[in-house]
């Protein structure tokens, strides 16, 4: 069999790990500044409504896509046992079977997007000129779904095949690239937010081609044979078997993002740009607080290539390492957040009051960064190992928690908006404690895919 670029069935877990990671560490150090580049650009050539609109219009995109990604997810998790289980058929059947999914469902939630764009946003209380702005801007987006998921695919299989050097290369390119063509296409051409959209998908598109091709050329086991071109019945049940938990686990976040979203503009006046200092302050948290994602990322794959291989040890060896990571990192991150907000929210507006409001939120999701942590890597370190119903529970539970928290503390409290931010660390305490007590339980043990002995499977491969 063709060897993987890294094997975590072998060596310490944490050095696996932390070796592994780094690279989607940067990578998603980018693609928070490649997603945060809009909304700079936006609020200080456009202004603070445009750039609420345009944070807006990217948490509805998030949801979409998130949805299309469940296909990619579940392929992650698929290819990973069997690249543990040394089955370089399945390698291939699961990769090609994905796509086929994957496209389809790009196919029709870019239509339904397209279609549904201005009453989606007005559903979450988007009106008026910032309804008009965000739509536009929607859709451009939803007519470059299908380049959009099939760069997104690439990157979580160059992970699955232990290659994370791959999505940052594509991403420092893709960074640059989507950043120039925001400053030609906003202040040159005077495009305005429809300049953005168009930035953002032929950045993506670029980097799609670019992704697939260093994956063509560097990995052979994905190059489809004979048996594996055509849709298979059988791997399509089992990726969507994972997928649709998979689906849900990251939608459900984001969909819990867009009622905050919605609560966050019902409390947005002409005098109180809510929505603008939420859209600016939630791309600080992304870009500074996040990168330790790349750690819970790489975690989905140790514990999909371990499990596969029947090492269930050292999956929780790597998860212990993963979180002692993630502490150190939350207290830095923290400080950066705490001491330097406004100086970062200055960066994108000179409306003091925005800054204000921004700083608020800043804050409050500070304290409770480390708990995000642990809940994200838990949740992937069980999806990684085939436990998709319970990651996707975790997901339900943090929605329910974190929505209830912010609704309950402003409309019925004096805090207001403020409250809405308080439900932000609500929602990450009471899923980390049940993510600790489900992991612990060990009940993914019991959830592994592939269910021939491993040695046998590596001797038919």
């Amino acid at each position: 069999m063709a060897k993987a670029t890294r094997d975590f069935t072998q060596g310490h877990p944490g050095k696996q790990l932390l070796l592994f990671s780094w690279p989607l560490i940067l990578a998603m150090v980018l693609q928070n500044f490649y997603n945060m580049a809009d909304t700079l650009v936006v609020g200080r050539f456009l202004g603070d409504t445009a750039m609420g609109a345009v944070g807006t219009a990217g948490t509805v995109t998030n949801v979409v896509l998130m949805l299309v990604g469940g296909a990619t997810q579940g392929a992650s998790v698929v290819i990973s046992q069997y690249i543990g289980a040394k089955d370089e058929g399945n390698v291939k059947k699961a990769l090609m079977t994905a796509v086929y999914i994957l496209v389809g469902q790009a196919l029709v939630f870019g239509v339904v997007g397209l279609m549904t764009s201005s009453s989606l946003l007005r559903m979450i209380n988007v009106n008026g000129e910032a309804n008009d702005l965000a739509s536009e801007y929607l859709r451009i987006i939803f007519a470059g779904t299908i380049a959009t998921a099939l760069y997104n695919m690439g990157y979580v299989v160059s992970r699955s095949l232990g290659d994370s050097i791959t999505p940052m290369i594509v991403l420092v390119f893709t960074s640059i690239l989507n950043v120039g063509l925001n400053v030609l296409f906003v202040v040159s051409f005077h495009m305005g937010v429809a300049g953005v959209a168009y930035a953002t998908i032929l950045a993506t598109a670029i980097a799609a081609v670019i992704c697939w091709g260093i994956i063509w050329r560097r990995c052979p086991i994905i190059r489809p044979d004979k048996d594996s071109i055509r849709l298979d019945g059988p791997m399509a049940k089992v990726i969507t078997k994972i997928g649709i938990p998979s689906a849900l686990m990251s939608s459900t976040n984001m969909i819990g993002i867009l009622v905050v979203q919605s609560l966050v503009n019902g409390f947005t006046t002409a005098t109180l740009p809510v929505m603008a200092a939420y859209a600016a302050a939630t791309k600080l948290e992304a870009m500074i607080s996040y990168p330790p994602g790349g750690i819970s990322q790489g975690m989905q794959i140790l514990a999909g290539q371990n499990v596969g291989a029947g090492k269930f040890e050292r999956v929780g060896q790597g998860l212990k390492a993963a979180i002692q990571i993630i502490a150190v990192y939350s207290v830095f991150s923290g400080a950066v957040l705490i001491l330097g907000g406004k100086a970062l929210m200055g960066l994108f507006t000179s409306t003091q009051t925005t800054i204000d409001i921004g700083y608020a939120y800043l804050v409050i999701t500070a304290i409770g960064l480390f708990l995000c942590g642990v809940v994200f890597t838990i949740r992937y370190t069980l999806n990684g190992a085939g436990d998709a119903s319970a990651s996707a529970l975790l997901s339900v539970i943090e929605l329910v928690a974190r929505v209830a928290g912010a609704y309950i503390f402003s409309h019925y409290t004096s805090l207001g908006y403020i409250g809405i931010f308080i439900g932000t660390p609500i929602g990450w305490l009471v899923a980390s404690v049940v993510a600790v007590v489900r992991f612990k339980g060990g009940k993914w043990k019991e959830k592994r895919i592939i269910k021939t002995p491993v040695k046998q499977v590596a001797e038919g491969a």
